[in-house]
């Protein structure tokens, strides 16, 4: 009877000090998401959110501008992450969430490899030139967009008559911003609310449509830093460069897919 009591009181300690461990913080450390082999061929921006999501601070990027076609190897695809200097660290495995997190990938080279003559490059860099123009709407060549940006209300058929339209189709028009919350529970991904013209206060309403960025990251946004630049915050004048989408009328938000934003 009594080796029995003995078993159980150890089996109960035993428990305790399971649980007590289960249960310890770790403040101001951070997890690794997978082990090193598994990010190799992801994209980039995905292991920047992972790291993030587990409570990595010091995130840096170096780009491998080592692509040509991009047809074996994707534009933005890992190569190797290192974290505190280690390439073959572990999954689960517990670090100061300030050490340094490297995530190299492969991009395209600024310069081409190609050799071709000058007048057939100069002949190719004209034809994509005159392309590019003709498909990007300003209010200086497209009426309509300059319609769009004039009309007055946050709901108006016209909203869905330009979005079937020029679906797809680049716009470039000055703007402002007058909302931005992160994406759900991302610290890298946002919602982004604009309207045309210059910010005025946030009782004003400027003509035209409430313009919504959904779940976009400053990549997306033309934007090299991981993190928003201060002039992407309320009451912020921008260049606005982004495509079409759909106008939602239960919303009243007119939709795009953001290509470029820049300060002004």
């Amino acid at each position: 009877m009594k080796k029995i009591v003995m078993f159980m009181i150890a089996a109960i300690m035993t428990f305790l000090l399971i649980a007590c461990s289960d249960s310890q913080t770790h403040d101001g450390e951070a997890k690794t998401p997978s082990a090193s082999g598994a990010q190799k061929g992801r994209d980039y921006q995905s292991v920047v959110e992972d790291f993030e999501e587990r409570g990595f601070t010091n995130i840096s990027l170096v780009a491998l501008d080592d692509l040509i076609t991009g047809w074996l190897t994707k534009d933005g695809e890992v190569e190797n992450v290192s974290v505190d200097g280690d390439e073959n660290y572990s999954a689960d495995k517990w670090y100061s969430n300030d050490v340094e997190v490297i995530i190299t990938y492969h991009t395209f080279s600024e310069e081409s490899d190609l050799e071709e003559d000058e007048e057939s490059k100069e002949s190719i860099s004209e034809k994509a030139e005159d392309k590019a123009v003709e498909s990007i709407l300003t209010i200086e060549t497209c009426a309509d967009l300059e319609k769009l940006l004039s009309t007055e209300g946050e709901i108006n058929d016209f909203y869905s008559t330009f979005a079937e339209q020029y679906k797809g189709s680049t716009i470039v028009f000055d703007g402002c911003i007058t909302y931005i919350t992160n994406h759900g529970d991302y610290d890298t991904r946002y919602d982004i609310l604009m309207s045309g013209g210059n910010y005025v206060d946030d009782e004003m309403v400027n003509p035209g449509p409430i313009f919504k960025f959904e779940d976009v990251n400053t990549y997306g946004m033309g934007i090299e830093d991981l993190y928003l630049p201060d002039y992407i915050s309320v009451g912020s004048n921008v260049h606005v460069t982004a495509e079409v989408e759909y106008f939602s009328e239960n919303e009243g938000v007119f939709y795009l897919n953001p290509v470029k934003v820049e300060s002004r």
